[in-house]
């Protein structure tokens, strides 16, 4: 119990706990004043969506079946793209070399055990550098791939800005490479959406999805699941969820 007192208190010091903190206070002191209440309400029901959305409790709510895709491979030895897709750039300045973000690391590791399976050529996407004449996403992805020690072809799509376009492009390139699988790697909260992606774009060619690391755990909640964490996973999963509907809604009226 003293341990959970203790977490409980450092998870209310900091955001985002001090801030649902902050906003059950407001809405206390508002409920007292004068046509107060419905402020205080829309206060309570800020607090409320913040600590589902940093709650992991919460982020198990909200991702519900969204993680739930099994990954699948050609049989072993079969010759397949690998389509790791862009997932945020860390850019150093003078005071680092550009490296991957912590998904698009996993995108890498994943698509490296890939091709010790079905070797082929990888293609990487993201385009966006900070600044003109400055390395793409799909550029800095590249060269992590060969500092990990893939000696493969790697092919980049260094245009794309979003999921759409790296499927699309992905699917031009597919046509010249004349090959029957495709191993689709991306996190597993994001998996859902760009394989849907991939069923509109990518035409003539199997598609695998391959999740490349969960955002939450799937054993019994615990105690210190209910409270609030910094890393905001369930407000990533809500985005997403909402990011499938959308494109969705988009293939309805094109």
């Amino acid at each position: 119990m003293a341990f959970f007192a203790y977490k409980l208190a450092g998870s209310l010091a900091v955001p985002p706990g001090l801030f649902i903190l902050g906003l059950l206070a407001l809405a206390l002191s508002l409920a007292r004043k004068k046509n107060g209440k419905g402020y205080a309400a829309f206060a309570l029901l800020l607090a409320l969506g913040l600590y589902v959305f940093s709650a992991p409790a919460g982020a198990r709510l909200l991702a519900g079946d969204l993680e739930d895709m099994p990954a699948s491979l050609p049989p072993a030895g079969t010759k397949a793209a690998i389509l790791v897709l862009g997932g945020g750039v860390s850019y150093g300045g003078t005071h680092y070399p550009d490296e991957p973000g912590a998904l698009a690391t996993l995108r890498l590791l994943a698509a490296l055990e890939v091709s010790k399976k079905n070797p082929g050529p990888v293609i990487v996407t993201g385009g966006l550098p900070w600044k003109p004449g400055e390395a793409t996403t799909a550029e800095v992805m590249a060269g992590t791939l060969r500092r990990m020690g893939f000696k493969g072809e790697i092919l980049m799509a260094g245009r794309t800005r979003t999921t759409r376009e790296d499927l699309l492009e992905a699917g031009q390139i597919m046509k010249s490479l004349k090959l029957g699988h495709l191993v689709l790697v991306t996190n597993a909260f994001h998996m859902k959406r760009a394989l849907w992606l991939a069923s509109q774009y990518v035409h003539g060619t199997e598609v695998h999805p391959f999740p490349a690391g969960h955002l939450v755990d799937r054993v019994p909640l615990g105690h210190l699941d209910f409270l609030p964490a910094a890393d905001m996973a369930g407000a990533l999963l809500f985005r997403e969820r909402v990011g499938l509907a959308v494109e969705r809604l988009k293939s309805l009226v094109r």
